[in-house]
């Protein structure tokens, strides 16, 4: 871990990014250097069939930054090219779109990224789920000198959280402050010459797959240790459900029990409420109806299992 001392820097930087996390790495960064430009994907289309600004967007807008918003790889690396930035140094978190080789040229000292993960452990687009479904005790958050290829530049700086059968979503929430605290001083020493770059351990590669919305039904012929797992790396999609009397379910927090109850069958025993799995079964505490609001075990034993 780096020093958390930090000075404001006249260092301009360019900032790639879309999603929350970006914004929050944005901020942070913001405070030491001075943001150039930032790119972020277009404006997409709402439920109700209106274009929308990003988070990102709306940020750079409000603080009178320059921004663009490139379709594809190659309008990007357009744009990039037909700009005289002063930037030597890019950054890049949760952007949505692989940066191509000639835009990470156009960059003098290159781009850094930010990865919620040990790289080269899970490597890709899902490495806070992958961790909690692998049952990693422990996860961080690396930066490295981005390429070409996927994850797989050389590491400037990293440090390390104990999951501590945290949820996606709160993991995510303590990952993005562990990077805020991380980032702007690794990218500072980085200017200044006072970090290494070390090689990633090839032997040590693991990649993470994509999510799907049939990742959350709970398949109860897998052990209760799994679907606890599960649960929490679906926490905000698309969260952990299933069936049972023509109704659907959405586990919104449970724990892996050793209690036997009849399998994919919703059992309320001494106040407490399971349901039968490999190996044991789930013990609920928080259970939601689907279109209705979530309830604790108790309340939902009282008013569908008397």
């Amino acid at each position: 871990m780096l020093s958390k001392k930090q000075t404001t820097s006249t260092s301009p930087l360019v900032f790639f990014g879309t999603g929350n996390t970006s914004l929050e790495a944005l901020q942070c960064l913001s405070e030491v250097f001075a943001i150039e430009l930032i790119v972020t994907k277009p404006p997409a289309l709402n439920s109700a069939g209106k274009h929308f600004k990003n988070s990102v967007h709306q940020w750079g807008e409000k603080n009178s930054i320059p921004i663009i918003a490139p379709e594809s790889q190659s309008e990007l690396a357009k744009l990039i090219s037909s700009r005289v930035l002063k930037s030597k140094l890019g950054i890049v978190l949760d952007f949505g779109m692989i940066i191509p080789a000639r835009v990470i040229d156009a960059f003098g000292s290159g781009i850094l990224n930010s990865h919620f993960s040990l790289l080269p452990r899970h490597r890709g687009a899902n490495p806070i789920r992958t961790a909690i479904l692998r049952g990693d005790l422990k996860t961080g958050v690396t930066i490295i000198k981005i390429t070409p290829g996927l994850d797989d530049g050389p590491i400037l700086a990293w440090a390390e959280f104990d999951i501590n059968n945290l949820n996606a979503t709160i993991l995510r929430e303590e990952l993005s402050k562990l990077n805020c605290a991380l980032l702007p001083e690794a990218a500072k020493m980085y200017l200044n010459g006072q970090l290494d770059l070390i090689n990633q351990d090839q032997s040590e590669i693991t990649h993470t797959t994509k999510t799907t919305k049939q990742n959350g039904r709970l398949d109860f012929n897998k052990t209760a240790e799994v679907l606890e797992r599960e649960t929490r790396a679906y926490a905000s999609w698309p969260k952990s459900y299933f069936d049972d009397n023509g109704q659907t379910y959405i586990v919104i927090d449970a724990k892996a029990s050793a209690e036997v109850t009849p399998k994919g069958k919703l059992t309320a025993k001494n106040k407490c409420l399971y349901i039968g799995c490999e190996l044991g079964s789930l013990q609920i505490t928080s259970i939601q109806l689907a279109g209705k609001p979530a309830m604790e075990a108790t309340s939902f034993i009282n008013g569908y299992l008397k």
